[in-house]
């Protein structure tokens, strides 16, 4: 479905959810001075009946994403901001994922991580992708864009200037575009 023009208010009422991973893991992506548990609980505030948050279901998927994610942490209370960045940047993406968006929006999502943290990352990103669910891919490494995504949009100056398949693409003309060079 066409979103173009559409409020946030609006997507969200045909059933459009999204979810961001933003490139500011812990100023903001997540509660620094809050464990995994209740980083968890941020995004099911409403879920709750009144004032009262379903903390045991939070706890129990922190406990599975630790295993599932591999991240690596003392305990599910431990504050996020005394993990390393590759274990918050899980937590988040952890989270996130969680929430089973139709589109899932990640910035610059393995910046700064180990090849490790990057490697499960892009292994999640990819299984996102089978169930479906759309990937905003913002990068800068072309390798993992041609690895990772089906299509690359290209721009230059702040203007787009072209859309390619990864199948038939090359460094070349992703390059020429990123100059807006005329090939």
């Amino acid at each position: 479905e066409n979103i173009v023009g559409k409020t946030p208010n609006e997507i969200i009422k045909i059933g459009i959810s999204m979810s961001f991973i933003p490139e500011d893991r812990l100023g903001m992506g997540l509660a620094a001075s809050m464990g995994m548990v209740d980083n968890m609980l941020l995004k099911k505030y409403n879920e709750g009946k009144g004032p009262f948050v379903r903390k045991k279901e939070a706890r129990e998927t922190a406990k599975r994403l630790v295993k599932e994610l591999e991240i690596v942490t003392p305990g599910v209370d431990t504050p996020v901001r005394r993990l390393s960045g590759g274990n918050v940047q899980k937590v988040l993406l952890g989270r996130e994922i969680e929430s089973e968006p139709n589109v899932l929006i990640t910035a610059y999502a393995v910046r700064g991580l180990d090849i490790n943290s990057s490697y499960t990352i892009y292994n999640a990103l990819n299984e996102q992708k089978k169930k479906g669910v759309g990937i905003l891919f913002i990068g800068e490494d072309l390798d993992v864009m041609l690895e990772l995504c089906d299509r690359i949009m290209v721009l230059c100056h702040g203007r787009v200037t072209g859309i390619i398949d990864t199948k038939s693409a090359t460094k070349e003309q992703i390059g020429l575009l990123m100059t807006d060079a005329k090939g």
